[in-house]
């Protein structure tokens, strides 16, 4: 057994020379140049919509419809009457201003900050993804009326409709939770509606529930299990209802949960007919130096164009705690 080893006497340690975060310590710190954020700025809703124009703060158009179905025939030489027609009808909504200030001093933009070039342009990227964060959260939320017409005070902040405000078809969960009853109940409707949903919007919690109803054991399925990867696989990403509509199944991290009420809700809808207008694109506008800073604007202004609101619906009452 070797014996303990000794210090040598005067010896100049790590210790003694100090490192960080000591005070006083002499050797260079080993800081990795990397800026790391784990904040979600996935929009999938916001970044997949088809993207158009807003001419102006009140965004407007128009739905119509066919005359019902009949089954009765037409005499031969049948005298001219008119048809009962419909007219269409506009549908409005009002823009909503999204915006974030910047203002970072120019001592720390000389500054070498790790993994950044520029404090000032490192705030202002975060800033556009806070936004459309701020705008996707907007599109979900569970009262979401907005001031659609416009007539907003000016001193209130415009507010957008969002799916919610538009009156798409609903029906409320049975159980208080996911259940491929409740969604294919509201398929139906939409089918019978005329809609052609491609997607299914969940919240996290709510993907949980939709998983555990259709691929556990108590549902009488069997989990898929990729034998040769020697891998169990618990998700489903595509579903078929009865009508052969076939859902993408997205996950949304900012669809609103519950967890004390039934107040929770997810989306079936069609995805080309949910639209953002931006009345004013996203745009940077640096401000004018008003001492030893840098100043700066993010903003966009866009509304939701919801094409026809039976396009769409949600099974609401969706309790995730």
């Amino acid at each position: 057994m070797p014996g303990t080893q000794g210090v040598p006497t005067n010896l100049v340690s790590t210790f003694d020379a100090g490192f960080f975060p000591n005070a006083t310590g002499v050797h260079h710190e080993d800081l990795v140049d990397v800026v790391t954020i784990l904040d979600s700025f996935q929009t999938p809703m916001f970044s997949s919509a088809p993207k158009m124009r807003a001419k102006d703060v009140v965004h407007s158009w128009t739905v119509d419809t066919l005359p019902a179905t009949a089954t009765a025939g037409v005499v031969e030489g049948a005298d001219f009457s008119g048809d009962s027609l419909t007219t269409p009808s506009r549908l409005v909504n009002g823009t909503q201003i999204f915006s974030k200030h910047v203002i970072v001093s120019d001592r720390e933009r000389a500054a070498n900050p790790a993994g950044i070039s520029d404090m000032y342009e490192h705030q202002v990227m975060k800033m556009f993804k806070a936004c459309a964060r701020d705008c996707e959260a907007r599109l979900w939320a569970i009262s979401s009326t907005g001031s659609a017409s416009g007539a907003e005070a000016a001193t209130n902040a415009p507010l957008m409709a969002g799916f919610r405000g538009f009156g798409i078809t609903t029906s409320s969960s049975a159980s208080g939770g996911v259940t491929t009853a409740d969604i294919v109940t509201l398929s139906q409707t939409l089918f019978e509606n005329g809609a052609e949903p491609d997607s299914i919007w969940f919240a996290p919690a709510s993907k949980r529930q939709f998983v555990n109803a259709t691929v556990s054991s108590g549902s009488g399925n069997v989990r898929n299990i990729a034998a040769t990867d020697q891998r169990l696989v618990a998700n489903i990403d595509v579903f078929e209802t009865p009508f052969n509509q076939l859902y993408a199944v997205i996950t949304d991290r900012f669809i609103p949960i519950s967890t004390n009420s039934a107040s929770g809700a997810y989306y079936i809808g069609d995805r080309s007919m949910a639209k953002i207008a931006f009345f004013r694109p996203p745009q940077h506008t640096p401000m004018g130096k008003g001492g030893d800073h840098t100043r700066g604007i993010v903003l966009f202004e866009a509304t939701l164009q919801l094409d026809h609101p039976s396009s769409w619906g949600a099974v609401t009452g969706v309790t995730n705690g």
